[in-house]
This record gives C-alpha cells, sequence and structure tokens, in this order.
C-alpha cells in the first residue's frame, strides 16, 4: 500500500543564500573504491562527521515491500582505506542524516522539495531514475536508478520488455526533479543533499546521473565530470561535497569535491 512521502521540515531564521553559479568547485577527487559485493545490500547513506575526517556508509538489504531487513554500518577515512565495518550507526550521522535528507533547506523553510505522486504507463527503458522496471543495476526495491545505487538484479531485465502502469513518486525543486522513485517509496537523501545552514544550497543527482548545485533563486553550476552519481553529502561547514559514483556491477567510487565560495 502506498503512502504519501513524510518530511520533516527545517526551521530557522532565513540567511543570504550563496550564487551557485559563481561557486569555485574542484575536480572530483577519487578517494577509495567500494566492492558492494562484499559489503552486501544497496548503499543508502553517506555521512560527514563533524570534523570531515570520515564519512558513515550504510548499506541495507529490503525485502519484496521495500522494507528494510538488515542494515550494515561502515566508516570511511579520508586517506582512501576500504570500508571499516562498525557495530552501529554513530550518533553524529543520525544527526547529519535529519538536516541533510529534510524537505526543507536547513534555516530556509521556503525552499522546499514539492512531492508528487502519480500513475504512468511507463517501458522499463523509458524509465529515467529507476524502480522495478528499469534495466539492470537496480534493484526490485525501486533504487533510484538515475542515482545508480542498485548493485541488485531481480526481474529488472525481463520487465524492460514491458510496459505497464506504475506508480511514480516525483520530487521537484525550482522546476528540477531532484528525485523519482518508480513503483516504491521515496528516499530522502538518496538523491539529494542539502548544504548546511547559511548557504541556501543543495546539490542533487539529476535524471542523467550527473551532481547538480543549485541556490533557492534557482541557479545552477555541474559538477564537470560527475556521472552515475547519488548520495551526494556536504561537509558542516559547506566546503566540501561528497558523493558516491557507479563504475560498475558491485562496485562504486567515493569522490570529494572542494567547494569555494566567492567574497
Amino acid at each position: 500500500m502506498w503512502i504519501l512521502l513524510a518530511l520533516t521540515f527545517a526551521v530557522g531564521s532565513p540567511s543570504p543564500a550563496v550564487d551557485a553559479s559563481k561557486l569555485t568547485l574542484s575536480t572530483p577527487a577519487t578517494i577509495v573504491e567500494i566492492d558492494t559485493g562484499k559489503l552486501k545490500g544497496d548503499l543508502s547513506r553517506l555521512a560527514w562527521s563533524p570534523d570531515a575526517q570520515q564519512l558513515y556508509l550504510q548499506t541495507v538489504e529490503r525485502d519484496r515491500a521495500g522494507n528494510i531487513k538488515t542494515a550494515r554500518h561502515y566508516v570511511l577515512e579520508r586517506g582512501g582505506k576500504p570500508p571499516k565495518g562498525i557495530e552501529s550507526e554513530p550518533a553524529w550521522s543520525t544527526a547529519y542524516w535529519s538536516w541533510k535528507s529534510t524537505q526543507a533547506a536547513p534555516g530556509l523553510p521556503a525552499f522546499k522539495i514539492d512531492v508528487e505522486q502519480q500513475q504512468k504507463r511507463m517501458s522499463g527503458t523509458s524509465i529515467p531514475m529507476g524502480g522495478d522496471l528499469a534495466r539492470g543495476g537496480v534493484d526490485s526495491g525501486g533504487s533510484a536508478g538515475g542515482a545508480a545505487t542498485g548493485f541488485g538484479t531481480g526481474d529488472a531485465v525481463s520487465a524492460a520488455l514491458q510496459s505497464q502502469m506504475v506508480n511514480v513518486f516525483t520530487l521537484k525543486l525550482k522546476g528540477e526533479v531532484v528525485g523519482e522513485f518508480v513503483n516504491a517509496p521515496a528516499k530522502p537523501g538518496l538523491t539529494f543533499g542539502w548544504a548546511p545552514a547559511g548557504t541556501g544550497l543543495i546539490a542533487f543527482a539529476n535524471k542523467d546521473g550527473r551532481v547538480i548545485i543549485m541556490d533557492d533563486q534557482g541557479r545552477k553550476q555541474e559538477i564537470a565530470s560527475s556521472k552515475a552519481a547519488f548520495l551526494p553529502a556536504w561537509t558542516d561547514d559547506g566546503k566540501q561535497l561528497a558523493f558516491l559514483e557507479r563504475t560498475g556491477k558491485n562496485k562504486a567510487v567515493l569522490k570529494i569535491v572542494d567547494v569555494t565560495r566567492p567574497e
């Protein structure tokens, strides 16, 4: 049974926004390759530690209804070492995720993502951001294919040859699609990530899997060479942006971009 997406709201005093088109962005640096076959499950969370020296990574396994059966927890160091398993999600990651994946920008409640639900007739090859009709690379639970998270198989390939009515959740902001989920509940934070309060910025993976940074006026800038991206995550000071990029079956890389604001 479908339930409309419920997201928490960020509140606070409005702050002057940054012009996204005037940001200076470094070339994405590859930090480490991630073998999801070894980690098991779909990559579902990426969060920075407060000192920006570690990132928390979560993988999940879901049942056919999309409910989480198993969650596994890892820490990534900036030095490029493979993910290290830990027992549970750190408290700092839980706090980070609460503002990173909310419906409204931290400190700017009017800068808010709209949620649309509709039924469409689609073929597997026409679905832009994933779901259980998408071809390959997407789990049957409906991970976002444009974000290229999925490393499962299921019936995706055979379903791609069919055309049928599907339920679609679309997340829109300033006319841009920042997330689209087919035959699955929307997963806040999977395809987008708010920057910290005071910036008025968001990073999201578009339908082509490229990372876009946008401000509350709709001004945008694309991160050069980004592709098949998902889980964009800003540091607490907004000076760096991490994201995962799918590079092959069961393979992804962690990339980090330095972000410099105009004076």
